[in-house]
């Protein structure tokens, strides 16, 4: 008997704890690791006691193949009294046990297309570590996996006295990669994090499986903690009312670009710096793009204070800009989340949410592209930002000491001793001049002078920069590149004789060199 889709959530409600010796009986050693392993692995106390039942069980095993009496299952469901039946029938349909849920009287269709077990990196109850663990565990053989425990075991050793190690397991039947998973886990070389996986720490599988060149088993790690970590949906963006009369920030034209006559020309850059460090594209981390078009002065009482005296002026132009970015670090492997008008407090969760997802990927790459003034950038709701506020919310974040941190700004940088000057004060700390290592701050122009944006082009900085890492992002570091940059950038000339000249800050400690392009 099963029960429609539409009722099955109820009639899970009806299973009962009594019935879990019976479930257990039809349940072979395998599927009693891998459920212990699921069920009790997020929980550090009861773990260690189901280990030890485990262990105790896989011994019994060994001398005689037939079934064995257990109680896993009756265990956990005291230890989680009220959610017991949701966590079982996901690790149920996670380890595919179709003749368990059966004989429970579910429809396998039905729970799948709940549960989407063959969705690795989601859960709706169990841990999503967990789940992605028992796959990769399922996914190795028993050869593998027996070179992974004995490396990472060499692994941790090295890292951890011996006093600190413990006791060994001596269990070294490594076709259950469970147990061992969850004696790491247990011994807290390994952590979970909360059930988002914010706090995990799986750092030294991932380095394992990328020593090994398994980037299928890195990767959904990986994957697994970025897609569950502090999952924030963005809010629509409410439309503003029509901008009063402007004031220039960025220099508008809509002629073409020629180029500088009164420079002598010069040969490109080319530089062989060490040490060196080389980003891949698998690993590369997010790409956050906040494109600034059109802004409002629509604000609390207590913000007024930080207003422009002059409306700010829609940025025609800038979506190329967005949609330029977007392409190229794409095609690098960044995973690109481009965002428009966004308010101030809006454009600071957006970065430290990004900042947070980055424990794992190798560098991160802010853009913003908006009006400003010196020091100082625009949220769309008019509200200006400091830009060291801004590096300082990037390099305090510990996901990033010592990896790559580009903040790439397009905007002016003009005096403003008309127009206000006042910004917005974040309470941003920085404890160790180290936290700033590997931060790199590219503006479009140098301080006092305003930035120039083609209204159908695109920016003049932004266009250079993409066009700089399309011709020499395979071959050369990022400081070569941005160098080129403004070569490109000190060439233009406008139709009124607007020059430009970016400026570049830093404190890359090695070479950087981006990931290399993939080709469509």
């Amino acid at each position: 008997m099963t029960f429609a889709s539409k009722n099955f959530l109820i009639y899970m409600k009806s299973i009962d704890i009594l019935d879990l010796p019976y479930l257990e009986r039809d349940l072979n050693f395998s599927q009693k690791v891998s459920l212990g392993f699921l069920l009790f692995g997020d929980q550090f106390t009861n773990g260690a006691y189901i280990l030890q039942k485990l262990l105790a069980l896989a011994r019994l095993h060994e001398i005689e193949s037939s079934q064995h009496y257990s109680d896993i299952l009756s265990q956990y469901a005291k230890t989680n009294p009220e959610f017991w039946r949701e966590h079982l029938i996901e690790a149920l349909c996670i380890i595919q046990a179709r003749r368990a849920l059966r004989k429970l009287g579910f429809n396998w269709t039905e729970l799948r297309a709940h549960y989407l077990p063959q969705i690795s990196e989601i859960t709706l109850h169990v841990h999503p570590l967990l789940k992605a663990l028992y796959v990769i565990c399922e996914q190795l053989t028993e050869r593998q996996s027996g070179r992974l425990v004995l490396d990472i075991s060499d692994m941790l050793a090295r890292r951890h006295s011996l006093q600190n190690m413990g006791d060994p397991l001596r269990f070294y039947n490594f076709k259950y990669l469970e147990i061992f998973l969850l004696d790491w886990f247990c011994r807290r070389f390994l952590q979970l994090g909360d059930i988002n996986a914010k706090g995990s720490n799986v750092e030294i599988l991932i380095e394992y499986f990328k020593s090994k060149d398994m980037s299928v088993q890195a990767k959904l790690l990986i994957d697994t903690i970025n897609a569950n970590v502090g999952n924030t949906p963005e809010d629509p963006t409410p439309s503003a009312p029509p901008p009063p009369p402007a004031v220039k920030c960025e220099e508008d034209t809509t002629e073409d670009n020629k180029e500088r006559q009164d420079i002598p020309k010069a040969h490109l850059p080319a530089s062989d710096l060490t040490p060196a460090l080389h980003l891949t594209s698998r690993n590369a981390g997010i790409a956050l793009i906040i494109n600034q078009q059109s802004f409002h002065q629509n604000v609390d009482e207590n913000l007024k204070h930080l207003l422009p005296f002059k409306a700010l002026k829609s940025r025609m132009g800038t979506d190329v800009d967005k949609q330029k970015l977007d392409n190229v670090f794409s095609s690098l492997g960044y995973q690109v989340e481009a965002h428009d008008n966004k308010d101030h407090l809006e454009m600071i969760s957006l970065i430290r949410h990004a900042c947070e997802r980055s424990m794992l990927p190798d560098s991160l790459i802010v853009c913003i592209l908006s009006h400003g003034f010196e020091g100082a950038v625009y949220a769309s709701n008019s509200i200006p930002l400091k830009i060291i506020d801004i590096e300082n919310i990037i390099c305090a974040n510990d996901n990033l000491k010592d990896k790559p941190k580009f903040l790439i700004i397009q905007a002016c940088q003009q005096k403003d001793t008309i127009n206000n000057g006042k910004m917005f004060e974040m309470k941003t700390h920085i404890n160790l001049p180290d936290q700033h290592l590997n931060m790199l701050l590219a503006m479009s122009t140098v301080p006092g002078f305003s930035a120039q944006r083609h209204t159908v082009q695109g920016s003049w900085f932004i266009q250079c920069l993409c066009e700089a890492i399309e011709q020499h992002g395979d071959s050369k570091h990022v400081g070569d590149i941005l160098t080129i940059m403004i070569y490109k950038v000190s060439q233009k000339c406008g139709n009124k004789g607007e020059t430009m000249v970016p400026k570049i800050s830093g404190s890359l400690k090695e070479s950087v060199f981006l990931p290399k392009r993939q080709i469509k």
